[in-house]
């Protein structure tokens, strides 16, 4: 039996979602907390790794079960009662047997929060800019980043991957109350790429660099070239499409 169960985690206390020898992840917690409710080993797969920091509004996670004997819609309820403060289960479901939520998916959308003032409650949630951001200057240059293209120069250059083609298919920023929202939806995601994406726009609004130094950091395929990789704390995982 495959399950598809979609959660929340605040990624400030884990080294990442993906499971390591060394170091509290997403994905270890969420294994030992299965296989404590299934009574048997339980092997999950996540839509994709998010890095130390980041956080899950919604992450899509699909693992196997023999023989549960809690209704499949039901299980996310007593999981909760297991799970650490830091990860919760939104809800679960029962899916085909060869759905995998890392390849099946089509769409993942990021979030990246920045805002005006100082809040000590939600230093971890959103990256404090106290600058004047131009809306209308973002959204025009984020057209740069839509379509099929190389994302070399946007990626950690420690990145294990075969190429480095992303399809974006959104890109815009938008005002939230005293906060600044990125928005980026993408087939896939490279290591560090939405965090050197919001970088370059930062560096954009202060005039750092221009609209046409994109065009060339992007022929570069270098990341050298781009700005740095911004903190993980303004950065959420929102959405997982199929």
């Amino acid at each position: 039996m495959n399950i598809l169960l979609k959660i929340q985690y605040d990624g400030t206390d884990f080294f990442g979602s993906q499971i390591q020898p060394l170091g509290r992840t997403v994905q270890g917690e969420l294994e030992t907390a299965l296989s404590s409710l299934m009574s048997e080993k339980i092997s999950t797969v996540f839509s994709g790794r998010t890095d130390s920091g980041v956080h899950a509004h919604e992450q899509s996670v699909n693992f196997h079960v023999s023989s549960p004997m809690i209704p499949p819609d039901k299980i996310y309820h007593p999981l909760n009662r297991l799970l650490p403060y830091d990860i919760y289960a939104i809800s679960s479901e029962l899916s085909d047997d060869d759905f995998n939520a890392r390849f099946n998916a089509k769409s993942r959308t990021y979030r990246y929060f920045l805002r005006e003032n100082h809040d000590l409650f939600r230093k971890k949630y959103s990256l404090l800019y106290p600058f004047d951001i131009d809306i209308d200057k973002m959204n025009d240059t984020a057209e740069l980043f839509i379509g099929k293209k190389d994302f070399q120069s946007f990626c950690s250059s420690h990145a294990e991957v075969n190429n480095y083609i992303c399809h974006i298919s959104d890109l815009h920023f938008f005002r939230h109350d005293d906060e600044i929202v990125m928005e980026i939806s993408s087939d896939r995601f490279l290591q560090n790429m939405v965090r050197i994406i919001a970088s370059v726009f930062l560096e954009l609004n202060s005039n750092k660099i221009r609209k046409e130094d994109i065009l060339d950091i992007f022929e570069k395929k270098d990341r050298r070239y781009s700005p740095k990789t911004i903190s993980p704390s303004g950065l959420f995982l929102w959405k997982v499409e199929y």
